[in-house]
């Protein structure tokens, strides 16, 4: 399934609003989304990215895959200028390394989130980021599962947010944004996103604020 990639933002038409049994029903699968990520193995695909970093914007495509027990390796496929700068992340390090002629495009936020880090920190938020919202998004024929994660603290709006649409049969990641007070910074779409999950763990019933006291936000 192919899905385009625009660099304006992603447009997408919510279907359920308030507190229908429809909106329950996203919940519910929002947990199970939150489960299945908490208890995966690994993750490979490819990324199309569109970073908008001031006046400046920069698509490229990558390759990516993360391990539980290993590190996350993103490699620069396109555009040919970029292609073969790898970057890896190890979680005891939590530092980008790159690999050749090396790049610089700049941050997303005041935190320093890093184009290239944002595959991965969308990750971290789906398994235990704040989720503030799980709602059923229209986008072209297709009903997705859409997801919203910010800081707790942070009205809506505010500070960093990430916003992610999922297949809701396959929980695998379609589509994200970074969005920073409000403005979206970075759009990316994978059309080849693949789970690999471990056969003897489920979590199926973990918290959507990735805090077992707490409470999510929807």
């Amino acid at each position: 399934m192919r899905r385009g990639l625009a660099c304006a933002g992603l447009v997408f038409v919510v279907l359920l609003t308030g507190c229908s049994k429809q909106d329950q029903g996203a919940q519910q699968q929002g947990v199970l989304l939150r489960g299945q990520y908490q208890a995966m193995k690994g993750w490979h695909g490819t990324f199309q990215v569109c970073a908008h970093l001031g006046q400046q914007v920069y698509e490229f495509t990558l390759e990516g895959s993360w391990t539980q027990d290993g590190e996350t390796v993103l490699t620069v496929m396109e555009p040919d200028w970029m292609a073969g700068v790898t970057a890896r992340m190890t979680e005891e390090e939590s530092v980008l390394e790159y690999d050749g002629v090396g790049m610089t495009l700049g941050t997303l936020n005041g935190d320093g989130l890093s184009p290239i880090a944002a595959i991965p920190t969308l990750m971290d938020q789906v398994a235990q980021g704040y989720i503030a919202q799980c709602s059923w998004a229209e986008e072209g024929e297709e009903t997705l599962l859409e997801l919203l994660c910010r800081d707790p603290e942070e009205e809506p709006g505010e500070g960093t947010e990430y916003v992610m649409w999922f297949d809701p049969d396959t929980f695998e990641l379609c589509m994200g944004e970074v969005q920073v007070a409000g403005t979206t910074v970075l759009t990316v779409t994978s059309d080849d996103f693949t789970m690999e999950m471990n056969n003897n763990e489920s979590t199926d019933h973990a918290d959507l604020d990735g805090d077992p006291s707490g409470q999510s936000g929807t």
